[in-house]
């Protein structure tokens, strides 16, 4: 490894330099402030080490700067906010500590900002909220603390804001929903506290939105349903309770992984989207759900055993998926279930006896599935029972 030649500061016409993805290593020589007619530094992914020289600043026709993924340590300097030029500013996966300088906040071209993956501490600077440029900013992986600054509802060009893995405080900014043009907002892995806002359902562009491991309480906003574009949604390991629904929206995740927490819900609705995977035995960790439906997914495996715990299951439906395997007669065990739609699926074997203990059951369908046997006489029990559907079956 060898390190940048100081006599490159004699190159005073040069306007670009990509030294970038080498095996460079030592400083960055101060001497490349005297290339003043440079308008693009690209210095990353190298292994250069100490500090960013202040002597940068003198570099004013700077448009992209990208020193990232280096050993770079020490303090972001305050004179980068000279470069008034700067569209880009890529100073991520170092270990750079201190705060974030509000000097910053004067590079009104900015439209790409990146510190994450460094040791940055303190608070978000409010002044940031002057970058009304700004198109990405991302912050994640730091140790910054307070609150996120309401200010940051000037910057209505972001379509990706990043703040996760930090140590934030505070709510969520209502003003937050100001952002229209947002496509990606990651707050996860943070302190945050309160409800999640309402507002956030103007992010209509969104097709990211994590907000796992905090301390976030109360209910999931039904508002979030108009989400439409929305991809993915994490909001794991907070304190939140009551409903969630997402239906008839075009998400895509295994349901597996992304679904087994949430102990607290009372009603689920998944249904029209394209969820895939199985239904998990951490399914039976909800022992407060009264509703769940994930209709017209893309749901295999079968139904958990586990559902037998659910003491306070009134509503199943898992319809319209590729469920497979024999329906359980554990379900038996749910003797406050209304309805139960498992149709449209590839289950298979026999009906279980054990329905018949369901004396409040009002709707039952396992229309178009390969069921086999008898139908009990047993069903006579649920004398509630005014829908029974077994059509498209090997019934006899």
């Amino acid at each position: 490894m060898s390190q940048i030649p100081t006599s490159l500061s004699g190159l005073t016409s040069l306007r670009t330099l990509y030294l970038y993805e080498n095996q460079l290593s030592g400083p960055i020589p101060p001497e490349l402030g005297k290339l003043t007619s440079l308008q693009d530094l690209a210095l990353g992914t190298n292994h250069l080490t100490s500090q960013i020289p202040t002597s940068l600043s003198g570099l004013t026709s700077l448009r992209t700067l990208y020193l990232h993924t280096n050993q770079l340590s020490g303090p972001i300097p305050p004179e980068l906010g000279n470069l008034t030029s700067l569209q880009v500013l890529e100073l991520s996966t170092n270990n750079l500590t201190g705060q974030i300088p509000t000097s910053l906040s004067g590079l009104t071209s900015l439209r790409t900002l990146y510190l994450y993956e460094n040791q940055l501490s303190g608070p978000i600077p409010p002044k940031l909220g002057k970058l009304t440029s700004l198109q990405d900013l991302e912050l994640s992986t730091n140790n910054l603390i307070g609150q996120i600054p309401t200010s940051l509802r000037a910057l209505t060009s972001l379509r990706i804001l990043y703040l996760n893995t930090n140590q934030l405080s505070g709510p969520i900014p209502p003003e937050l929903g100001k952002l229209t043009s947002l496509q990606d907002l990651a707050l996860g892995t943070n302190h945050l506290t309160g409800q999640i806002p309402t507002s956030l359902s103007g992010l209509t562009n969104l097709k990211i939105l994590y907000l796992f491991e905090n301390q976030l309480s109360g209910p999931i906003p039904p508002e979030l349903g108009k989400l439409t574009s929305l991809q993915k949604l994490g909001l794991g390991t907070n304190y939140l309770t009551v409903r969630l629904r997402i239906d008839h929206n075009q998400l895509s995740e295994n349901i597996s992984e992304e679904f087994g927490v949430y102990p607290n819900l009372t009603f689920m609705d998944l249904s029209s989207n394209n969820f895939y995977g199985e239904l998990t035995n951490v399914w039976g960790r909800k022992k407060q759900l009264q509703a769940l439906k994930i209709a017209k997914n893309n749901l295999t495996g079968g139904v958990p055993l586990e559902f037998g715990s659910l003491s306070q299951l009134q509503v199943i439906d898992l319809s319209s998926n590729k469920l497979h395997g024999e329906i359980s007669k554990e379900i038996g065990k749910l003797t406050l279930l209304l309805n139960l739609y498992l149709e449209e699926n590839q289950l298979s074997g026999g009906i279980p006896e054990e329905l018949g203990s369901l004396s409040h059951l009002e709707n039952l369908d396992h229309y178009r599935n390969g069921l086999t046997g008898q139908i009990h006489g047993n069903l006579a029990n649920s004398e509630q029972l005014h829908y029974l559907n077994l059509s498209f079956n090997y019934l006899s």
